[in-house]
């Protein structure tokens, strides 16, 4: 697949919920201009131009949070830190006191360590998680990356045969981490703290990335703070790629010494430089991981039975044990049993989890739980990131064709509530270019080999990264898919509709008189595909439709594919539409989502009707086609293409109030009102 390119669009990189992905502008601060000719000193001048310079902590203040540590007053440590971060300097060039890299951390390991947050030992404990995130976003912000020196903090390290680390992060004398005075106590506890922290066990970093996307579906109540380590983790490894990449530019080296050195780069070769398991093939692994009995073998708990949760009915609150470093006692802080238990230890049991689709009979649907539709972003935006190092960087350490290849053919084996979740356009956390490489990517892979080849129709399509309405009427919208399947069928008709979206509402070409017929063609192609699959099947009369859902996932984008098409034409025409009033917000609440329908109710604020005309003429009814059983509802838009649905089939528990549309006709309404 062709490299990605830089998307105009810039989002601020500190923001705690900014999906936005590595292949964006950076924000105008960050174009930084070196004014010396040597790499060190245009590293350091070109980052403080946007970030504070670093010192180190005085040595009383680093006693003091030494002594703090030592008593487990963590909020106390904290506060004393952000006391020092928020105070005011002297002057714009002087610098702010930062912590060392073993003490940042100690911090981020709070984030998700089951003690601060699961079963927190103490009173307390569990502010400590939030506080410390807060904390470590305010350092990225205040010092960045480099100056912060997150890459020397978050080092993930191998542990001997002996189960101890091989190596700890030893402090710059530079920077204010010396022990020259003798006193090794500080080192002492931070090598018992360091045995237990997730640099250690965590054994490498998409490793600790795929055990929290299982907890996405296994555990919610790990997901609920693995998710923000991932965000905060993801926003580190954005600015970090970003400023580094900058710092290459404004130096000319052609080598991107730097980009090399960042710290994504140093997680994949650690990664690749070990001999169970490929790099690529581990990553998509880790990008992907769901739950299931294979990804749960492949990405196992990070410390044992750290879902469990502390007991509801505690007799008596633990008394606090003292501590005492010179003799080695730590406050009972690492006399939990996963300090010293093996990485080989089985699995856990997962929680049973019900499931979004009801009696499917098929164990992958547990993974439509909403934590996991919640992850998706998630997944895309490390995805966006390795591909933004992989283009950037002269011989990078993934093949960028690849990553896409890989990336393209495991989102196309996705069950299809959740292919249906990872190609929409409207959640997607891939830039526009992104989006229509990867979407073009799994079509090929669906098309049959009759279909007409887009070099053959653009010559210059590779190269240019995008697509044209001639491509897309010629070489996709006519075809079904490659199989009879009625899944693979459903899934080429919602990458086509999201594609035209992206061409109607982003692109700048016109659609001519050839987009009827091959759209019409196409619907019919794969109406007529998936009918081969039902006359072989006619001996299990009595037998449950196993492609129930797929069928109508297909009706349903097939109709959203021909009133998208009324609507192009409508515009070509100069057709406006019809507003109408707002759905009350208390009829909203009578809306149960389903897995068609949850990602566009999530974007509604409001609907209007939309003028369509009806191509067939005659009315139809409920996808469902079951007239007999249900109450009924219609849709005030005259020109839908339906007569009335089931209220269950539209996700409804009673009428709403007022005027109402059917899911298809209000997101059509909202798309071309966000047009205007």
């Amino acid at each position: 697949m062709p490299p990605i390119k830089s998307s105009t669009i810039s989002s601020p990189l500190s923001s705690p919920d900014s999906f936005a992905t590595a292949t964006e502008s950076p924000p105008g601060p960050l174009n930084v201009t070196a004014s010396s000719s040597d790499p060190d000193t245009d590293t350091e001048d070109a980052a403080n131009k946007l970030y504070s310079k670093a010192t180190q902590l005085p040595p009383e203040l680093k006693q003091h949070c030494q002594i703090y540590l030592e008593e487990n007053l963590y909020l106390i440590t904290l506060n004393l830190l952000n006391s020092l971060l928020s105070s005011s300097r002297r002057g714009p060039d002087d610098p702010d006191y930062c912590p060392p890299p073993n003490q940042l951390s100690l911090l981020n390991t709070a984030i998700v360590h089951p003690k601060f947050t699961t079963r927190p030992k103490e009173e307390g404990w569990a502010e400590a998680s939030a506080e410390s995130l807060v904390y470590l976003r305010s350092v990225l912000s205040r010092f960045g990356p480099i100056n912060g020196r997150f890459k020397d903090a978050f080092r993930f390290v191998s542990a001997s045969r002996h189960g101890t680390p091989e190596s700890f992060y030893d402090d710059d004398p530079n920077y204010g981490g010396s022990l020259d005075d003798g006193d090794d106590t500080y080192a002492r506890m931070r090598r018992g703290y360091h045995q237990d922290g997730i640099w250690r066990r965590g054994q490498d970093f998409f490793h600790v990335v795929g055990w929290a996307f299982n907890c996405s579906v296994l555990y919610p109540n790990r997901w609920r703070h693995w998710r923000y380590w991932l965000k905060f983790m993801f926003d580190l490894l954005q600015q970090d790629l970003v400023e580094r990449h900058n710092l290459d530019v404004e130096n000319g080296d052609p080598d991107s010494p730097m980009l090399r050195d960042s710290i994504l780069a140093n997680y994949i070769g650690q990664r690749s430089g070990r001999n169970a398991g490929g790099g690529l093939k581990w990553i998509m692994d880790a990008i992907f991981a769901d739950g299931s009995i294979a990804a749960s073998s492949l990405f196992r708990e990070i410390w044992q039975k750290e879902h469990k949760e502390n007991p509801k009915t505690t007799a008596k609150k633990r008394k606090r044990e003292a501590v005492n470093i010179d003799k080695g006692n730590f406050g009972g802080w690492l006399d939990d049993e996963s300090v010293y238990s093996s990485q080989t230890s089985e699995p856990p049991t997962p929680q049973k989890r019900r499931t979004n689709s009801g009696d499917m009979g098929d164990p992958d649907f547990q993974a439509l739980e909403p934590a996991y539709v919640e992850s998706i972003p998630l997944r895309q935006r490390l995805f966006a990131l390795l591909s933004y190092l992989c283009h950037y960087l002269p011989r990078p350490p993934l093949d960028i064709s690849d990553l896409y290849q890989r990336f393209e053919t495991t989102v196309k084996s996705l069950p299809l509530p959740i292919f249906t979740a990872f190609v929409n356009r409207g959640m997607s956390a891939l830039s526009l270019e992104s989006q229509i490489s990867t979407l073009q990517g799994i079509l090929l892979l669906l098309m049959p080999a009759s279909a007409l080849s887009p070099a053959k129709v653009d010559r210059a399509w590779q190269d240019a990264d995008g697509i044209t309405a001639e491509i897309l009427e010629r070489c996709f919208l006519p075809y079904s898919a490659n199989t009879i399947a009625v899944e693979d069928n459903a899934k080429v008709s919602v990458l086509l509709e999201n594609l035209l979206q992206i061409m109607w509402c982003n692109g700048n070409e016109k659609f001519d008189e050839n987009l009827r017929a091959a759209v019409e063609k196409g619907i019919a192609a794969r109406e007529a595909k998936i009918k081969k699959k039902r006359t072989s099947a006619r001996g299990r009369m009595n037998a449950e439709d196993p492609d129930a859902e797929a069928r109508v996932v297909l009706e349903m984008s097939g109709q959203r594919l021909l009133t998208l098409l009324e609507l192009i034409e409508a515009e070509s025409h100069g057709t406006e539409p019809i507003e109408v009033d707002n759905i009350d917000d208390e009829d909203e609440d009578d809306i149960e989502a389903t897995f068609m329908t949850a990602i566009d109710d999530l974007e509604a604020n409001g609907v209007e009707e939309v003028e369509v005309k009806n191509g067939d003429g005659d009315k139809k009814q409920c996808p469902c086609k079951h007239k007999e059983s249900g109450k009924k509802i219609t849709c005030n838009n005259g020109a839908c293409p339906y007569e009335w649905f089931h209220l269950k089939c539209v996700g409804l528990k009673s009428k709403p109030k007022g005027k109402w549309l059917c899911p298809e006709c209000a997101k059509l309404s909202r798309t071309r009102a966000k047009r205007k």
